[in-house]
């Protein structure tokens, strides 16, 4: 913007310092009406900005969503009311995204008129490319004079948060999630009477059980104690765990070795989510991440929203990252690895968890596939036969640009 205007400033002063030279050279009335008529219309435009820029009393707002997906497009309300006694003619409003896509995080929106003490709401919409927290604003409005020949930019602090979470993709079948005795496919139930997870229904009253669990009004309608009854589920919990490590995360922008683990842990949680398991994640991202076991929509936005600001900031290898995480994984769990290939010498290493009954589920993301490389499937072949050479272990290999959805087909 500023480059069209240097070139109206530039022309205006061509045309006036010409026009007075051939005036003072000719004595020729006519450029020196020319010249001073020029130079008369750009003050009066000029004084028309000055009294509007320092008259305007904007009120700036902006309504819009807090929380999106990778990839969707996020719709913005601006509304603008002026407070001012004059009109406003002429003024551009600016609005900043950082989360855009490169070179579209700015949108300008021409206003050619706003009458004294009135409204207008503008519409627009941005498309949110990359998973992370951002700050959107500030807005911007630049006022200018009638002929457009000059103007002045004003900034207003109105700023909008949003967290744009990781995308996921779609797990048709997932390996078995073992326990002690039975997998939690088919979510097997018991009847008991003890303090556990989810109301069952209502059953008589046996000798010997606590008052606490007595179900007054089903009592009171049949005239005898009526207790509530639960169910036991037979399956444990599953801990999802994964370090950042920023000296490999090969690649760059969406296609980096993190990002495609940020999306795997991502559609994981929200696989295992929908059916009711218990979660818990650790990871190591510059800082450790843990957070206790627990279920539910309200618990998947917690790990969604750690998801979405994780940064390959970790300075600790794979193997250290394990000795300081084993503690918690509890014994009778699941636990699914999210890893790089350059991690895989330390599988063995986790193989004593089998011991506490905790049975391993390693994804691995092939971190040479994400380098220039004539056959990355030849790649990804290697590193499977390394793999399957090492331990005997049922793993999962993702390469760059793989449909990931197909892994769980």
């Amino acid at each position: 913007m500023l480059k069209t205007f240097y070139l109206k400033w530039l022309a205006l002063g061509f045309f006036f310092i010409y026009s007075l030279l051939i005036g003072l050279k000719t004595t020729q009335s006519f450029f020196f009406f020319f010249s001073y008529f020029l130079l008369s219309v750009m003050a009066i435009s000029l004084a028309w900005l000055l009294l509007t820029y320092f008259t305007a009393q904007l009120h700036l707002s902006r309504k819009m969503i807090s929380r999106v997906t990778e990839d969707e497009i996020v719709e913005v309300s601006t509304r603008i009311h002026s407070r001012g006694f004059l009109p406003l003619l002429n003024f551009v409003l600016e609005d900043n995204f950082s989360c855009a896509l490169p070179g579209q995080g700015k949108k300008r929106f021409f206003i050619s008129f706003l009458g004294a003490k009135s409204s207008c709401e503008i519409k627009y919409t941005y498309l949110c490319f990359k998973r992370g927290e951002y700050k959107m604003g500030p807005l911007v409005v630049y006022f200018f004079d009638p002929l457009n020949i000059f103007f002045f930019k004003r900034s207003y602090p109105v700023y909008s948060g949003i967290i744009v979470y990781p995308q996921t993709f779609r797990i048709e079948k997932f390996p078995p999630l073992s326990r002690s005795i039975l997998p939690w496919f088919g979510i097997e139930t018991a009847r008991s009477s003890g303090d556990d997870d989810e109301f069952y229904g209502v059953r008589e009253y046996k000798d010997g059980e606590s008052v606490k669990k007595i179900h007054w009004v089903s009592s009171a309608r049949k005239n005898k104690l009526i207790v509530k009854q639960y169910q036991l589920q037979s399956f444990f919990g599953t801990t999802i765990m994964f370090n950042l490590e920023k000296a490999r995360n090969f690649g760059e922008g969406k296609e980096a070795v993190v990002e495609y683990m940020i999306k795997i842990a991502a559609s994981v949680a929200r696989y295992l989510t929908e059916r009711g398991v218990s979660i818990e994640l650790l990871a190591h991202i510059g800082e450790i991440v843990h957070l206790p076991f627990n279920k539910g929509e309200e618990h998947l936005e917690n790990i969604l929203r750690i998801l979405a600001v994780a940064q390959a900031e970790s300075r600790i290898s794979f193997r250290e990252a394990f000795e300081e995480f084993a503690r918690y994984i509890p014994n009778d769990s699941s636990l699914i690895v999210v890893m790089s290939d350059e991690d895989y010498t330390d599988l063995p290493r986790m193989l004593s968890l089998y011991a506490r009954g905790v049975s391993l589920i390693p994804l691995i993301v092939v971190g040479n596939t994400f380098l220039p490389a004539p056959d990355k499937k030849e790649i990804t072949r290697q590193v499977k036969l390394k793999v399957a050479h090492l331990v005997n272990m049922h793993a999962k290999f993702f390469s760059q640009g793989d449909n990931l959805s197909e892994a769980f087909i």
